[in-house]
């Protein structure tokens, strides 16, 4: 389930720009998931002081963050991500994981950090899984802090269909049932919002997730973003552009959830 860990002031936004990801998504056919991008340059993000996990006092420039779109590659950065944000019974499944990056890794998003062994997030508990960026940079490791995963689905709210998956869906052509991504669907229900609890309060989930509504919003795949929060969160949402509509029916994690609602807007003639 979607959980942020709350930013303290709206300056934690990062300029987005383009960055070498987005080079390679025209040949793929997908222009608009890398379309804006937190670039990885040696500025950083500017940042006020924190602390890392080692327990030392750095600013979170060191971390010189960007967004990529999350493939099947990064799962097991995702399921440490999810276990060290959530508690066990709301969790998302490693198998939920490899369906929803296998069948609409699109519609999910990573803040990534490229730092050395002796950087700030070398004892991260994703660390263990990064990657070097790029083939010039072998000693240094793309590590995941924050995430958002999702699909789609043809309801105006999240379902308990919508979170699951179909039991066969490795044999299967058609992904047309009720259960898990809905392609023609118009609906993006968001299903994890999560950020290293080590940089809490550093504003790295509305980071990524502002990134995520713009790329979105451009795309056009969508009239709507939907998710489910508890009480506590529901007016970090609002701040971010989201409604409440009511009580959510789910029952996943125990229930108890709220439904949030975000319009897309569609781009006016001109802009």
């Amino acid at each position: 389930m979607p959980r942020d860990l709350v930013g303290r002031d709206p300056k934690d936004e990062a300029q987005l720009t383009a960055s070498p990801e987005s080079q390679n998504s025209a040949a793929m056919g997908q222009d608009w998931y890398n379309d804006f991008t937190i670039d990885r340059g040696d500025e950083g993000f500017g940042f006020g002081p924190s602390r890392n996990a080692k327990g030392d006092d750095k600013a979170l420039s060191d971390l010189h963050p960007y967004v990529q779109t999350l493939s099947l590659s990064d799962v097991d950065s995702c399921v440490a991500l999810e276990n060290a944000t959530f508690p066990e019974h709301e969790r998302c499944s490693r198998e939920k994981f490899i369906y929803r990056l296998t069948t609409c890794p699109e519609l999910s998003l990573g803040l990534f950090s490229t730092t050395t062994p002796d950087g700030p997030t070398a004892a991260l508990p994703t660390y263990a899984h990064s990657r070097p960026p790029d083939s010039a940079s072998p000693t240094k490791k793309s590590t995941l802090v924050a995430q958002v995963i999702a699909t789609k689905c043809a309801s105006t709210t999240v379902t308990d269909e919508s979170m699951e998956y179909p039991s066969d869906w490795r044999d299967r052509v058609s992904l047309s049932e009720r259960q898990g991504h809905q392609e023609h669907g118009r609906t993006i229900a968001i299903h994890s919002l999560a950020a290293l609890p080590e940089f809490k309060g550093r504003g790295l989930g509305k980071i990524v997730m502002r990134s995520y509504m713009q790329r979105m919003e451009s795309s056009g795949i969508a009239d709507r973003i939907v998710l489910l929060a508890h009480d506590h969160l529901i007016d970090y949402y609002v701040a971010l552009g989201f409604r409440n509509t009511g009580k959510s029916e789910v029952q996943f994690g125990g229930g108890e959830w709220v439904n949030m609602l975000y319009t897309i807007t569609e781009p006016q003639p001109g802009s």
